[in-house]
């Protein structure tokens, strides 16, 4: 029996005032992608965590400056998954490695120091409750420029936008669910497509059923996007007219359609998705972040056919 959860998160791309529920929870066992289950496979069990981040405390500075719109688009991206995190700080840039309560997605970013304007820091670790974060960023103006600092003393992040500061107490890294391991996983199958395009053949598995499949077959040389409902079914099939690159293979995969679209409408508009996926096996997609000076990698656990 399924135990997925209930996830309700409109179709649709402007996302600047939108509150993404991450908060549901699931009464799964966190199968691995051996098991023949009526559910999703775990991308990253709970005895794959590690509970010790690379730095255990704040770190004694962290000063930056950066456009709202990268900022923007990371957040909704991480918001799609969780509402706190874990921001792993240090001189080179940022990290965040997050799963949801239900273990079924998972993100994993990394943003340079040169995608910032300007950017100081040492290493350390704070929780960072991602919504009252986004109320604050969600008030900047596209171009313009968001300061962040952390205030040592009173361990608050300022965040400064338009005139305005918003002081914002940060979560103790400690109560924030431990970093998983990202699995070494060999996906098979690959593609690159516009993330319109994708978007497009999501949007169409949404008109007939609750889950989305990916399939490849290499002798037909067709990536395809599909799902069938009670009724009715979808085939949308994706081939080198629409591939920005391939690895052919044979791969099959069924994934939970609310946990799709909720990732594929958080990816900017105009970027390139890199799909990696097998048989029964979790779905990794990628793509640049901040005009290429991250990435970041979102995980979604199969849903296994018996």
């Amino acid at each position: 029996m399924s135990t997925e959860p209930i996830l309700e998160s409109a179709d649709t791309d402007d996302t600047d005032d939108s509150t993404v529920n991450s908060s549901a929870t699931s009464q799964q066992d966190d199968p691995t992608t051996d098991q023949s289950s009526d559910d999703e496979t775990s991308p990253a069990s709970e005895q794959d965590e590690t509970d010790e981040p690379t730095s255990t405390g704040p770190p004694e500075t962290f000063r930056a400056a950066i456009q709202s719109e990268p900022l923007k688009n990371i957040l909704r991206a991480l918001r799609a998954t969780v509402d706190e995190a874990r921001v792993n700080i240090d001189e080179s840039g940022i990290r965040v490695r997050a799963v949801d309560p239900a273990n079924v997605a998972m993100d994993d970013l990394d943003l340079s120091a040169s995608a910032f304007e300007s950017f100081e820091a040492t290493p350390g670790v704070i929780g960072i409750d991602l919504d009252r974060l986004w109320d604050a960023v969600s008030l900047a103006n596209k171009g313009d420029l968001v300061q962040l600092h952390l205030d040592t003393e009173s361990r608050k992040l300022v965040v400064a936008v338009t005139g305005l500061e918003f002081q914002m107490a940060c979560l103790d890294p400690a109560t924030i669910r431990s970093e998983p391991t990202l699995p070494e996983l060999e996906l098979p199958a690959s593609v690159t497509v516009d993330r319109d395009t994708l978007r497009q053949g999501v949007k169409a598995a949404d008109l007939v059923a609750d889950h989305v499949g990916f399939r490849m077959d290499p002798e037909e040389e067709v990536f395809r996007i599909d799902a069938e409902g009670d009724t009715d079914s979808v085939d949308f099939g994706i081939d080198a007219d629409d591939w920005e690159a391939v690895t052919l293979a044979e791969a099959s995969s069924l994934f939970s359609l609310d946990y799709m679209k909720r990732i594929v409408r958080t990816i900017p508009k105009g970027e390139s998705v890199t799909v990696d996926f097998g048989t029964e096996f979790p779905a990794m997609l990628s793509h640049d972040i901040a005009d290429g000076n991250g990435s970041i990698v979102r995980m979604l656990a199969p849903r296994i056919e018996t």
